[in-house]
């Protein structure tokens, strides 16, 4: 009886010593999700998903963690982002990543006014440089 409870003990030590853990950083726009066993081995190139606010059905991005146990997106929205990992192995987490409107949210390829008239008018000198520097080329002689 003492033997089974030795052996029981020492899996049970086991089974929480592999916990897949998942903490969620934010840098700059990014939110960076790292994803390690107890806390402290990776969990490399686990498969990742993550659900925007406006679609928690919908996949917004899914892909692979790193050797590091890492997996970075950029929220386009503020809300209650659901990411999930799951290592294949029967370990499977789900974290919940807030992001609030203050932070730095990506453009969504949005630009400013004056950079599109920049770009506007960069597009035109550049085209009519061309067609006139086309023009001037020399002819070719006769033969």
């Amino acid at each position: 009886m003492r033997l089974r409870l030795t052996i029981l003990a020492a899996v049970a030590l086991t089974a929480s010593a592999h916990d897949l853990v998942l903490t969620a950083e934010r840098t700059g726009a990014a939110v960076v999700i790292r994803a390690a066993y107890a806390g402290t081995e990776p969990c490399p190139f686990a498969p990742t998903e993550v659900f925007s606010p406006a679609g928690p059905k919908t996949e917004h991005q899914n892909g692979r963690t790193d050797r590091t146990g890492r997996f970075a997106f950029l929220p386009d929205q503020p809300g209650t982002w659901r990411v999930v990992v799951d290592d294949e192995l029967g370990h499977r987490v789900e974290i919940q990543v807030p992001v609030t409107e203050g932070a730095n949210l990506p453009l969504g390829g949005a630009q400013p006014v004056w950079q599109k008239a920049l770009t506007g008018a960069a597009l035109i000198l550049g085209l009519t440089g061309g067609w006139y520097g086309w023009k001037r080329r020399p002819k070719p002689e006769p033969r």
